[in-house]
């Protein structure tokens, strides 16, 4: 009887040995040794940084902040429509514009506005009684606006011709932008490429893009 109870021990012996001790997981043998696992498991103003209590100041990333990145702006682009001459027959700019001799003195370009006939040299020159002679050098259309170079008398100035270029919008019915040509002289040439045009006398040339003189 005692020899088999001896025997019996010796093979609950050999059982225990043979089993195999289960591997313990990584993440749970790291979760073991962790000092923290948040902020507040640290004293004073410590943070869990990896499962380590570190002060703010040497937790990466928190004072380096990575500068933003913009995207470079483009030009923009220019409008797709184009300055478009218009047609000057006789007293007639495009059918838009009319050209006629003031009672007062001097002439008129006239738009038919829906407040009535406005003489639009009245916001182009100083006294419209005494520019002389008004004559329409160029005439342009650009979407709702209107660029007319025109030279007057300017009752007898030196120069035999002064010469304005000037944007009439459409939809404020109003003068927008004036600006003289520089030079004296009576002949005016004008280039239109898209949306820019250029207009030179004797002197330097203006250029105007947009329809808009500034």
């Amino acid at each position: 009887m005692k020899l088999v109870f001896a025997i019996s021990l010796a093979a609950l012996a050999l059982v225990g040995c043979d089993k195999k001790t289960e591997p313990v997981p990584a993440s749970q043998a790291a979760s073991s040794s962790a000092q923290c696992f948040k902020d507040t498991d640290c004293k004073g103003e410590r943070i869990c940084e990896s499962g380590k209590c570190v002060s703010a100041q040497e937790a990466p990333g928190l004072n380096q902040r990575p500068a933003a990145t913009l995207a470079p702006q483009s030009a923009p682009e220019a409008p797709r429509m184009s300055y478009v001459p218009l047609i000057i027959s006789g007293d007639d700019i495009g059918g838009t514009f009319t050209t006629s001799i003031r009672e007062m003195g001097g002439s008129a370009i006239n738009y038919v506005s829906r407040a009535g006939v406005v003489n639009v040299m009245d916001y182009v020159v100083e006294d419209p009684d005494l520019t002389g002679y008004v004559s329409v050098e160029k005439a342009y259309a650009f979407g709702g606006k209107y660029l007319l170079v025109v030279s007057t008398g300017e009752s007898g100035m030196s120069c035999p011709a002064t010469t304005y270029a000037f944007t009439f919008d459409s939809a404020t019915e109003s003068v927008t932008g004036k600006a003289a040509i520089d030079g004296c002289s009576e002949m005016v040439e004008s280039l239109a490429d898209g949306n820019k045009l250029i207009v030179k006398k004797d002197g330097a040339q203006s250029v105007f893009y947009n329809g808009d003189v500034k």
